[in-house]
């Protein structure tokens, strides 16, 4: 790809003219996918498997209305070689594509090298889900922008609303920038990459009119995630998006039935990029060739559209990867394609092309795409919205992308997506649009520890020593005991304290106690005897007495002198230890949620204790406490051993209660809650 198909308006690392498919390889965390949401995920892999995904529930009410459904079925992903080095031909040679490896061979050979890992064909089985009608416009996104604005939060609107719909301050700004950034034609971006989140914007274009219905861009996939977790939404998977591309057919270029498959002049024409004047973002919908099977606006040609999955790596797999290639340097025309796409699995994805294809037309394939960086924001790249089935799974999972500390998760421990729970409760504005999201969310971890044997016996123990992580819990509310809104690890801690801690809780308590009333006589002593404290001799350098075993102990479990000196304290058991500075209570089990590597809450444990019992179908039910909060209740089963996947007969079970601080549902005002069903068992 040139890189005036994408114009960067960040810093790039980006590999221009790479145009590749990726696979669905997630965050250490991400493995499997929603029973009843996004397809179902191989846990060893990440990458989705429909068939072992449960039926889709296709009875979804109280959705945004610019959302369309996208049917389950299979859809064809990559190019056999024939067609690949056809279409290629016709790219760069659309007057005679059969003389393109003759009469016009490097960029033949240019087109196919930025190409080329769309190669191989595979039937990919995707699941029931939905899609904005059209890529997210500028006059969506401005609704997070200014929530978060007056939340207080740091947001940077899109480059544009500053520089087009703000030029009176963008003009007073330039002297500032060039001094920051002499003699370097990016200036204003870097400006704006470094001071965006203080800056005015409006919805205006470079002739002051309104963009409010172009789509957005200048949105980094890791913004595009914030925005879509916001609202409850995900960006799709590349073959949802895929899917929703093809459908059932077997296009190479986009284009109805009423349209040949191939490339020629005549494709700018259709989708609206054939005159100068073309060459820029449009309103949604007003390029009708743009449409996808299923009704879908702008597919093909306005924007470049965002995947959700992280990852510039094959799609189906290097090894699949590697035999096409080889089929490729066997092909007479092909064999001109020399070098290998450099895949990275620090990128993500954009597809479908966009107003600056023109000039590169291998770029409006339904299966090319370009990698670029989490963190570019770029011209020409938007995005457009999905949503699964399953209440609150798009809510956890765009959450877990941008703002989700894994440091406590062993190696591909993840989490179990395809167990995930949820509710979730939409407010439609009169267009249809999101006015507020509620929702709540837990994804248990995949298993507990990555042991031959253990027991939950000694499993519970050993959580008195350190807390075991057990999964993932995400609101969209307050929690009642005050914690802010937002993802959380959930580590469990069973109820007690070790005997060593015990004893050493004693002996300090004992002896800070009797160096206490020894100091207190003393003290008295000195004052009955006249004499006067002296300043210097308290600030002389003390010699270092030997630390004791005890305070080691207890140092351990974040406890100091105050602590142990308090009378609680005299049967060894002061009712709590410290984590990260927050207590936690030893007279019952509690659950603690973590954020960014630290301890910041507890839930209380209930009455149920974990027991190890026949695998469980995940539940979760809201009731109103006595005050008419919304309690959540949560009942999920978690593999004890990694090596208990192979074989799941037992799990173990655990009960998890969240108080949040808003109103519980009504009847007038109901959430969608999940659909109970049997556990899939692990193949």
């Amino acid at each position: 790809m040139q890189s005036k198909s994408l114009r960067a308006t960040a810093l790039l690392s980006i590999s221009l003219g790479v145009l590749s498919f990726t696979n669905c390889l997630a965050q250490a965390q991400v493995a499997g996918a929603s029973a009843s949401a996004l397809s179902a995920k191989n846990k060893s892999t990440g990458k989705p498997d429909a068939k072992a995904a449960a039926k889709p529930n296709d009875d979804v009410g109280g959705l945004p209305t610019f959302l369309l459904k996208v049917p389950g079925g299979d859809v064809l992903m990559g190019m056999p070689i024939d067609t690949f080095v056809e279409a290629s031909s016709q790219a760069v040679y659309p007057f005679n594509p059969k003389f393109a490896y003759r009469d016009a061979a490097k960029n033949f050979a240019t087109a196919m090298r930025r190409s080329s890992s769309m190669i191989g064909r595979k039937q990919i089985a995707v699941d029931t889900f939905f899609l904005g009608k059209w890529p997210v416009k500028n006059s969506e996104y401005i609704i997070f922008v200014d929530k978060r604005r007056a939340d207080q939060i740091d947001v940077r609107p899109p480059l544009h609303w500053w520089r087009d719909g703000c030029k009176k301050d963008f003009d007073e700004h330039l002297p500032a920038i060039r001094k920051a950034f002499p003699k370097n034609s990016r200036g204003a971006l870097y400006f704006w990459e470094r001071e965006g989140h203080k800056l005015p914007y409006k919805l205006l274009d470079e002739k002051g009119k309104s963009n409010a219905d172009h789509p957005v861009v200048y949105v980094s996939w890791r913004d595009a995630n914030a925005f879509a977790a916001s609202i409850g939404m995900r960006l799709p998977t590349e073959a949802e998006l895929s899917r929703a591309m093809r459908g059932d057919g077997t296009r190479t270029w986009p284009g109805g039935k009423d349209h040949p498959d191939v490339y020629n002049e005549k494709m700018k024409v259709l989708l609206g990029m054939a005159k100068t004047t073309d060459l820029r973002t449009k309103p949604v919908g007003t390029v009708t060739g743009a449409m996808g099977p299923f009704g879908h606006l702008d597919m093909f040609g306005q924007v470049w559209q965002l995947v959700g999955d992280l990852g510039f790596n094959p799609m189906h797999g290097m090894d699949h990867f590697l035999k096409s290639w080889k089929e490729l340097q066997k092909h007479k025309q092909g064999r001109l394609c020399e070098r290998k796409p450099p895949f990275s699995g620090s990128k993500v994805i954009v597809k479908g092309g966009s107003y600056l294809s023109y000039g590169e037309p291998v770029q409006l394939m339904l299966d090319a795409r370009a990698p670029i960086e989490t963190s570019d924001a770029l011209e020409s790249v938007g995005f457009r919205l999905a949503k699964s089935i399953a209440p609150g799974y798009d809510y956890l999972y765009s959450l877990q992308r941008v703002e989700f500390d894994t440091s406590a998760f062993e190696r591909d421990q993840g989490l179990a997506f395809d167990r995930l729970i949820g509710a979730e409760r939409y407010t439609l504005a009169a267009n249809g649009f999101p006015s507020d999201y509620e929702a709540v969310a837990f994804a248990p971890v995949n298993w507990l520890v990555d042991v031959k044997s253990a027991t939950l016996k000694k499993l519970a123990e050993e959580t008195l020593l350190k807390p075991i992580l057990i999964g993932a819990l995400a609101s969209a509310a307050k929690f009642a005991n005050g914690t802010k809104p937002g993802l959380y690890s959930v580590f469990y801690r069973q109820k007690g304290i070790p005997r060593k801690l015990r004893d050493a809780v004693k002996a300090g308590h004992k002896e800070l106690v009797k160096a206490k009333k020894e100091a207190e006589k003393k003290a008295k002593r000195e004052a009955k005897a006249g004499i006067k404290a002296d300043p210097k001799k308290d600030t002389k350098p003390q010699k270092q007495k030997a630390v004791r075993k005890w305070r080691i102990e207890i140092k351990k479990f974040g406890l100091s002198d105050e602590d142990i000196i308090d009378p609680n304290a005299a049967n060894g058991d002061l009712g709590y230890v410290i984590i990260d500075g927050i207590k936690i209570p030893t007279d019952h089990d509690a659950f603690i949620l973590s954020t960014r590597g630290s301890m910041v809450s507890v839930l209380p444990g209930t009455n149920k204790k974990p027991i190890k019992a026949n695998p469980v179908a995940s539940r979760l039910i809201i009731e109103a406490d006595e005050k008419g909060k919304s309690l959540v209740k949560l009942h999920f089963g978690i593999p004890l051993m990694r090596s208990n996947l192979k074989n799941l007969t037992k799990v173990v079970v655990f009960d998890l209660h969240a108080l949040l601080d808003q109103v519980a549902p009504t009847e007038d005002k109901p959430w969608r809650l999940p659909k109970t069903g049997e556990p899939k068992k692990n193949k």
